[in-house]
């Protein structure tokens, strides 16, 4: 995962994570909750996408399309050797 710099104090932002997301959907579910939650620093609290220099947006924007590709190849491989294994 890539890691972004808080543009205020420029700690580590993490990525939204959630439990619930998780345990109901599983890896799926908290692939495609992380592509869509907000960011958040330790000392700051939630950061909106604005505060970001358009350089990291893009790249928050493109590793977020690639969450939910992943979770999207991840369920068809799933589906598949569910199929064979059938």
């Amino acid at each position: 995962m890539a890691d972004y710099a808080c543009p205020t104090c420029g700690a580590a932002v993490t990525r939204g994570s959630s439990s619930v997301a998780q345990h109901a959907g599983g890896v799926v579910g908290a692939l495609l909750y992380a592509a869509f939650a907000g960011f958040s620093c330790a000392g700051c609290g939630k950061i909106e996408k604005s505060k970001f220099p358009p350089e990291v947006r893009a790249q928050m924007n493109r590793n977020s399309a690639l969450l939910v590709v992943g979770a999207i190849v991840l369920l068809v491989v799933l589906v598949a050797i569910l199929i064979a294994i059938n």
